[in-house]
């Protein structure tokens, strides 16, 4: 009786072992061993992230891929792609011949086609996705990326003849119509779509404004560059519908996220509307409204192709007798066009009228060292010009929108001849009577009343120009005044080389187009406010995205903030700083356009507890590199020097791929090359974050950009605010630099970074960040030595003096200011503070004022 339960364990132990082992997941394949279908086996890599194995999308059409271990429905490899198999049947091994095999009893579907060799090859699939056979000497012989289906994985090396081709559907892995590929005549980072033959899209070599070429987006890039292979959460994927789609894994909610895709738009496919034809971005439908001849053509039918073209309507080829029309270009293809280098956009025109029937040319005055140095053409400050028989193709436009201006050739207009006088035709004396009779009796009735319209129409056209001349007066004012701040600014950047350019160089946007877009600036799509006013998002017709700011009239910026930032921005390039596309002013109404940001600002997600978990620590890195580059742009590489003076976490917006753009430069002041400081009556800025030196004596410098730079910097290392109290803006630094004096400075890092940091990175930037908010101006390093020091050795970097506001210098000062401003009172979440002979800011609602 009791050896019963025992023969009953040891039965169901037996089975379950036997159960177990046969839905055992292999890390390796060794010859005649066999992963079967029937029994679901599957072969997985060593840290689990791969799993290759059977998979069926339709009905008796099974297939061996390469999916992600957390997510099974995302397949990046196919075997069998266009050799589906009928039934559960088959098996994955390697046969006698060494080659790894996917067949049944009598097809075989998937062969490595290798030679015959060595009786110890093995398949093994790696955490990077990559299935690879070795011999015994761990040679590889054949490896899954080197033949890829519709994805692209890190760890890949993108060369020039490899492919990656797009399913025929969603539910079908064959090949299907489009391949991406690298560009096959410019190479260099540059890659295209074909369908078929057709070209459906192409990455570059386009003109684009403040860029020498179109590129793909800069994570992407890196991934197909094969520059980093320390995430394996992203992936590059051509998918069905002919788009090339960049997604990244965000793990927080276990799902993929769409960072990028191509084309983005109707426009975006490669010369949609034909040769010498633009396409613009801001129409919404998809027909030929969208596509216009450029200036000087006209559609045609062209014999040869049996379509309508358009063509020139009339020759260019006299010099005398033409003149070129400035265009504002989206973007234009210059795969027809010629690089020429030239000093001046004069001397390109010249250019271009000394080769025969030239159709237009576009001049470049900003070099790229970048691409000088990998040889490629427009790389160097220069001119393109298309030449005789030449087609301009993608062309791309758009209202409002900020594009490279390109000269098309057009014939000077002809006067304009009277046409020739139409003969009437004798008639009988009858008929001449009866309708001289006609017209006497119409002529009678129908004067007066075209009189009366008359007069009643040039009221109302009288009272419209009244009304309109009192709406606009007000409105006319503030346009004056931008007009002549603009006019004081250009002076004032005449030192600075920038005398030859008279005008603003960003479009002016029409208010109730902004408007519009915004849907009346509804609270939908309001994005957030800040001390000058609400943010908005915008969408015109065409898709383009924008970020609207509203300045409010009861904000501390006003026309002198708001025609600086115009200004500045207008001559700054740089991939760290945002963009501005445009500006409107209409009455007390001032507003500024800038490319949107979709994941808003930095502060946004350091200091949420949700959203602070999805930046790990390599990016936070990587974050702040990418404000150090737009610091020292800002700082000593542009053709300005400039001090920011707002630096702080919510204005570093983050683009689609998390990277750093500084933005907000109201308050950003001009010094001359050699001017190292500066000072200033009028001290604005946001406390805790201003220099101890700016905030109480009104002395500037970039010292005091670096001064906000550490905060930033212990910011985003502690996930904690500096807040605007200046007592609590103390703690943060007295906190951190408590941590750095009892040798526990890890103790400063956010929680959330505890599985993703590299402690010697955090340690230099915690040291550096303490270096950059000492109290005197001269210990802090300057934004270079920043990222020297970054990339150093911590055991060669200085040791930080206390931070500022804790040293006896500013003691007396400070506890007297923070005692007349912050006892007892609670402010708003985030206060700019503008500073004169007193010290006003919003309290609870009220209004206080106390003399410094």
């Amino acid at each position: 009786m009791t050896t019963t339960p025992i023969k009953l364990f040891l039965f169901f132990f037996t089975a379950i072992v036997v159960f177990l082992s046969s839905h055992e997941a292999k890390e390796i394949l060794l010859k005649n061993e066999v992963i079967r279908d029937a029994n679901h086996e599957t072969l997985i890599s060593p840290g689990k992230i791969f799993q290759m194995g059977f998979f069926e999308l339709q009905p008796n059409h099974r297939y061996v891929g390469i999916w992600y271990y957390f997510d099974p429905k995302t397949i990046v490899w196919v075997a069998n792609r266009d050799s589906p198999i009928s039934s559960s049947s088959s098996i994955i091994t390697i046969q006698e011949d060494g080659n790894f095999v996917v067949k049944d009893s009598s097809t075989n579907y998937f062969t490595t086609n290798l030679h015959s060799g060595s009786d110890r090859r093995t398949l093994k699939l790696l955490d990077t996705g990559n299935a690879i056979m070795v011999d015994e000497s761990g040679k590889h012989l054949w490896s899954s990326f080197a033949f890829p289906t519709d994805t692209f994985l890190p760890g890949m090396y993108m060369e020039k003849t490899m492919k990656i081709v797009s399913w025929k559907t969603p539910n079908d892995p064959g090949t299907g119509s489009f391949v991406f590929q690298k560009d096959q005549v410019f190479g260099y980072n540059n890659y295209t779509v074909f369908t078929g033959k057709s070209l459906h899209w192409k990455s570059g070599f386009g003109l684009e404004p403040n860029k020498n070429l179109t590129k793909i987006t800069m994570a992407a890039l890196e991934l197909l560059s094969n520059s980093t292979q320390k995430s394996t959460s992203s992936r590059l994927l051509m998918n069905s519908s002919g788009e090339i789609q960049f997604y990244s894994w965000d793990s927080r909610f276990s799902k993929w996220v769409l960072n990028w895709s191509e084309p983005k738009n109707y426009c975006s496919r490669f010369n949609v509307c034909g040769p010498n034809r633009s396409c613009n971005i801001t129409t919404t439908m998809e027909n030929d409204s969208i596509c216009n001849c450029l200036p000087g053509f006209e559609l045609m039918d062209d014999v040869a192709s049996s379509q309508q073209i358009c063509k020139r309507t009339s020759t260019i080829c006299s010099g005398n007798d033409t003149s070129f029309l400035g265009m504002e270009i989206m973007k234009i293809d210059v795969t027809f066009a010629t690089f020429l280098e030239s000093r001046s956009a004069s001397e390109c025109k010249e250019k271009c009228l000394g080769l025969d029937c030239c159709q237009a040319y576009s001049y470049n005055d900003v070099g790229n060292p970048e691409l000088v140095r990998v040889g490629v053409p427009g790389g160097k400050q220069g001119c393109w010009i298309w030449s005789s028989g030449s087609y301009l193709v993608d062309v791309q436009v758009g209202d409002g929108v900020t594009g490279v201006e390109v000269f098309i050739r057009n014939p000077i207009s002809k006067a304009i001849k009277k046409p020739p006088t139409t003969q009437v035709p004798n008639q009988s004396v009858k008929r001449s009577k009866s309708t001289s009779s006609a017209f006497i009796i119409l002529s009678a009735t129908a004067i007066p009343g075209i009189l009366l319209f008359c007069c009643i129409a040039f009221i109302c056209y009288r009272r419209r120009i009244n009304i309109r001349k009192a709406q606009g007066k007000e409105e006319s004012e503030s346009v004056h005044q931008f007009n002549e701040s603009v006019r004081q600014v250009q002076d004032m950047l005449d030192p600075f080389n920038e005398s030859d350019s008279p005008t603003i160089g960003i479009p002016f946007f029409d208010f109730e187009k902004i408007s519009s877009s915004t849907d009346g600036f509804s609270e939908a799509n309001k994005l957030g406010e800040g001390g000058f006013g609400p943010v908005y998002k915008g969408k015109f017709p065409g898709g383009l995205e924008v970020a609207v700011k509203r300045l409010s009239i009861h904000s501390g910026q006003g026309l002198e903030e708001f025609k600086n930032e115009v200004t500045l921005i207008a001559k700054l390039q740089h991939r760290n700083l945002v963009r501005l596309l445009g500006y409107c002013m209409k009455g007390n109404e001032k507003m500024l356009i800038y490319e949107y940001m979709p994941n808003k600002s930095l502060d946004a997600f350091i200091f949420d507890g949700t959203q602070s978990a999805l930046l790990d620590w390599p990016k936070r890195f990587e974050i702040l590199m990418g404000i150090c580059r737009g610091l020292i742009y800002l700082h000593q590489d542009s053709r300005l020097r400039i001090i920011h003076r707002d630096l702080k976490t919510s204005n570093i917006l983050l683009d689609e791929d998390l990277n750093p753009k500084i933005s907000d430069f109201g308050l950003a002041k001009i010094v001359n090359g050699k001017e190292v400081e500066s000072n200033t009556k009028r001290v604005i800025g946001t406390y805790g974050y201003m220099a101890p030196e700016y905030a109480l004596e009104g002395l500037f410098s970039v010292k005091s950009d670096v001064y906000s730079f550490g905060v930033v910097v212990l910011e985003i290392i502690s996930g904690k605010k500096k807040h605007y109290q200046c007592d609590q803006a103390i703690s943060l630094l007295n906190y951190a630099w408590h941590l750095w004096r009892e040798g526990n400075p890890l103790d400063l890092m956010e929680q959330v970074l505890t599985e993703s940091y590299n402690s010697d990175e955090v340690l230099k930037c915690l040291l550096v960040g303490l270096l950059c908010v000492q109290e005197d101006p001269d210990d802090r390093p300057t934004m270079s030595n920043v990222v020297t020091m970054l990339t150093s050795d911590i055991a060669t970097l200085p040791e930080p003096k206390q931070p500022a506001f804790l040293v006896n210098k500013w003691a007396g000062v400070t506890g007297q200011m923070m005692s007349h401003t912050m006892t007892g009172q609670t402010m708003s979440h985030s206060v700019t503070v503008v500073m004169g002979q007193t010290m006003s800011h919003s309290v609870t609602g009220q209004t206080k004022s106390h003399s410094r």
